[in-house]
């Protein structure tokens, strides 16, 4: 046989199998006794973790950063508002009162001798837009006498909007409040009010120069109590700054920012209408009433019927006296 015909070797190897198979070894199971022991180290370790001495470093540096944060937080709105209120003393913020008095809307006070000396609460007509631009303007036309000084007070929602009550405040607007409004009486300065209320926001153009019912009797309660003589005064022009087309009660609104209605309107921009402000005969309210009187709900009842009449009328000789809207 020749070499190639021999078969071919196999070189597999064959593993004999062993009789006994080999012991294999486990890890000895862990005691209760080394669980104790582990988790007393664990605890030892969270405890010197978290020892006195850390967390008396922690606690201080957390407040630190918790002061910080807070600091932050209340030097922003300290800014915002200094930032804000820097434009009622600065020559840009009482050039712009000015010239919107002057220029845009060319106000003009009849009657202005009628106001008497000393502390006085003016009553005036609220306009339907949703900034109390009367408010600013009134202000500015009824102190412009010598040192006479008549602070403005808004509703309470529009000092709360964001912006716009920084703005406010820094033209020299205040949150109608009896206590602010007693403590202006008692310096013997003029306080501005609107009793209307928050119904007037909104009103339609239908409805402009209708006195509403006077909501806020309490402002005229403080008359009874402090003596001061009231005032009225028919704001004239305000209601054409932005027109009302229709009033849009959003429940959703008025929860969130406090604002009664929207005020549907084609102007973005006030128009500049011409405004005139007609100062009434005071009402001498020391001499018909006692300070207990203001204790007395028919009393106020009555003495606010008897403001609203006048300034209504005060209103419609205004109306009649008008020339036109713009001139």
């Amino acid at each position: 046989m020749s070499d190639g015909d021999r078969p071919v070797e196999s070189t597999s190897r064959v593993i004999p199998l062993r009789g006994r198979t080999a012991r294999r070894r486990i890890a000895p199971l862990i005691t209760p006794g080394d669980v104790a022991r582990r988790l007393a180290a664990l605890e030892r370790q969270v405890e010197a973790a978290l020892g006195t001495d850390r967390m008396a470093r922690a606690v201080p540096a957390l407040e630190t950063a918790l002061d910080q944060v807070l600091g932050a937080y209340v030097g922003g709105r300290e800014w915002l508002a200094r930032e804000a209120g820097g434009l009622a003393t600065t020559v840009v913020g009482e050039m712009s009162l000015a010239a919107l008095y002057r220029w845009w809307w060319r106000v003009d006070v009849v009657g202005r001798e009628r106001l008497p000396q000393g502390r006085m609460l003016v009553v005036g007509n609220r306009g339907s837009a949703l900034l109390p631009y009367e408010a600013l303007m009134a202000s500015v036309g009824l102190g412009t006498n010598g040192s006479r000084r008549v602070q403005p007070f808004v509703d309470e929602w529009l000092m709360a909007l964001p912006l716009v009550g920084t703005a406010l405040g820094a033209l020299g607007a205040r949150a109608v409040s009896p206590s602010r409004i007693r403590r202006v009486l008692a310096a013997g300065e003029g306080a501005l009010v609107f009793p209307e209320g928050r119904d007037a926001v909104a009103r339609p153009y239908r409805e402009s120069y209708r006195v509403g019912r006077l909501a806020r009797t309490a402002l005229l309660r403080l008359a009874i109590e402090t003596g001061a003589p009231i005032v009225p005064v028919a704001i004239i022009g305000v209601d054409e700054v932005h027109p009302v087309v229709a009033r849009a009660p959003l429940p959703w609104l008025a929860s969130a920012l406090g604002v009664p209605a929207l005020p549907i309107t084609p102007t973005l921009v006030p128009l500049p209408t011409k405004w005139t402000l007609f100062v009434g005969d005071p009402l001498d309210v020391a001499s018909r009433h006692q300070a207990t009187d203001a204790r007395r709900p028919d009393v106020v009842r009555t003495l606010a019927a008897q403001v609203r009449e006048r300034l209504q009328g005060l209103v419609s000789d205004g109306l009649r006296r008008r020339r036109s809207i713009f001139f």
